[in-house]
């Protein structure tokens, strides 16, 4: 009688799984101990200003201050709405004479949206949730009953 002696080979294929488990472990320890650790790190409270351009008018009774605001991308809060400032949407329109004037455009408006938020403050750079605030940049945000697009208008430090 002959004995078998089966061995143990490990494949390509075998390492290749083993590699993926591990570096997904790692990216969850990753974001578990390190990123949600500065979500805890905020050390000011900032309001900033969104300009919402070329909106209607559900859009405008829709905003309420006292509303939470969130990322339309990542879900995460990006503070409480304080103040809505409502002006009418003008666009640039040329005349018969060469002329090009400012003229208002029946039933769209432009709000100026105040939001206070907790931030990590630094010298180079304001955070909130893990968005960069930067003057000019665009932002989309939304609550439970609306959802703009916008720019960020001015950010002051508290």
């Amino acid at each position: 009688m002959r004995k078998k002696t089966d061995k143990v080979r490990f494949n390509f294929v075998d390492v290749v799984i083993i590699g993926l488990v591990l570096v997904l472990l790692a990216a969850g320890a990753y974001k578990l101990f390190i990123v949600n650790r500065n979500l805890g790190r905020q050390n000011g409270l900032i309001e900033y200003k969104v300009l919402v351009e070329n909106i209607r008018m559900p859009t405008v009774d829709s905003i309420i201050e006292g509303q939470e605001v969130k990322d339309v991308q990542t879900n995460i809060a990006m503070g409480t709405i304080v103040n809505k400032e409502i002006s009418s949407y003008k666009q640039a329109v040329p005349t018969l004479d060469g002329r090009v004037v400012q003229a208002e455009v029946p039933e769209k408006y432009n709000a100026v949206i105040t939001i206070r938020s907790p931030a990590i403050v630094t010298e180079n750079n304001i955070t909130i949730g893990n968005k960069e605030i930067k003057t000019g940049g665009p932002i989309s945000i939304k609550s439970n009953i609306f959802s703009v697009t916008g720019i960020f208008y001015g950010v002051t430090v508290k």
